[in-house]
């Protein structure tokens, strides 16, 4: 059965209402984009989708790094028309990642950050994210996180803590590909405190502490058609 994106619009749209999506308002925003950056292929030439834009940071931050034209698509109406009123070089445009309005192999590159254990169907997800990338597809998700159910106080309905639905490691990613037709070119694992200053020059701190971090933080993928 498919999944309506009909069903989550107006979630998205009232959450829009809540907070923004932007580098001032999220501290991990910033490690987000240091991982897409890592994972980016070089010397592209574009276009390039960022599927689940948000408010358009992110779209903004690539399209200013990378000098190619980026468009940015969300289900939400009310973050496209934020982004589209707020940024300079993306162009948005409103769509479900289920139904991407692109033909095949429209974008070298294709960016999603931290959607995929949002979605009920993550592999139909990144099918369609493979379908309309020529080249690459970089994602990134939670690292093998608890997924957790809490009751709501308002309408007393069980729902997924945050709207984790999803969580994946290595083998839960190397799985979308290969069900996608493509397969995984490059990992990069990114935990947010061993990004700091301190343990670049003092590498024994994070031998010290990986044991216990070792499982969280974010997992990005480079992914490349077959």
């Amino acid at each position: 059965m498919k999944t309506s994106p009909e069903s989550y619009r107006t979630f998205y749209e009232h959450e829009a209402d809540q907070y923004r999506i932007t580098p001032e308002a999220e501290p991990a925003w910033i490690h987000r984009r240091n991982l897409v950056r890592r994972l980016l292929p070089k010397k592209l030439t574009g276009p390039i989708l960022d599927a689940g834009c948000g408010d358009g940071a992110m779209t903004e931050d690539m399209a200013a790094a990378t000098g190619v034209p980026l468009i940015g698509v969300d289900l939400s109406m009310k973050r496209a028309r934020y982004a589209t009123a707020s940024k300079q070089r993306g162009h948005y445009a409103i769509g479900s990642i289920y139904e991407l309005p692109f033909a095949d192999d429209t974008f070298e590159a294709v960016v999603c950050a931290d959607l995929l254990e949002h979605l009920d169907d993550p592999e139909r997800a990144v099918a369609e994210l493979v379908r309309v990338s020529r080249d690459a597809v970089v994602l990134s998700v939670p690292y093998a996180i608890s997924i957790e159910t809490t009751l709501c106080p308002h309408c007393l309905e069980e729902y997924y803590l945050y709207g984790h639905q999803h969580s994946f490691g290595r083998d839960g990613v190397e799985k979308l590909a290969k069900a996608s037709g493509a397969k995984v070119e490059a990992f990069d694992h990114l935990i947010p405190m061993f990004e700091c200053r301190r343990y670049r020059l003092f590498p024994p701190l994070k031998w010290l502490l990986w044991s216990h971090f070792k499982d969280s933080g974010t997992l990005g993928a480079r992914l490349r058609k077959n």
